[in-house]
């Protein structure tokens, strides 16, 4: 009991400051800590600025991005347009090309037969 009441006391005079030197050293304290909080509160001040610059740029960088995302869309609905006429213009071409083989096997066809009529009339002519 006497050493916690002895070291009760010791505590309670350090933290009332019963000696003398208590009130300078309580002064140099209450300016160290003054000072800490200083430096404290000048780093929250400079973390503060950094964060609001950081949420500047990303949002920044988030408005770009969906300006990109808005080009990227127009792009894609122009690319399946393009897509669709290519598949237009393949059938197309598709077709005239079946429509020229078609020609010209007529053409093959009446040369073949005009040719034939002739030899025929030269045949019967001659004979």
């Amino acid at each position: 009991k006497r050493s916690r009441i002895a070291y009760s006391d010791e505590v309670r005079n350090e933290l009332l400051g019963d000696d003398g030197n208590s009130s300078e050293n309580q002064r140099a304290h209450l300016l160290d800590n003054t000072e800490r909080l200083e430096r404290s509160s000048r780093r929250l001040e400079a973390g503060y600025q950094i964060a609001v610059e950081t949420e500047q740029i990303g949002q920044e960088m988030l408005e770009n991005l969906s300006h990109d995302r808005e080009k990227i869309q127009r792009a894609r609905e122009r690319l399946r347009e393009a897509d669709a006429n290519l598949g237009k213009s393949s059938r197309i071409l598709t077709g005239m090309l079946r429509r020229i083989i078609q020609n010209r096997i007529l053409i093959v066809v009446l040369a073949v037969i005009i040719i034939f009529t002739t030899m025929m009339a030269i045949y019967f002519s001659v004979r």
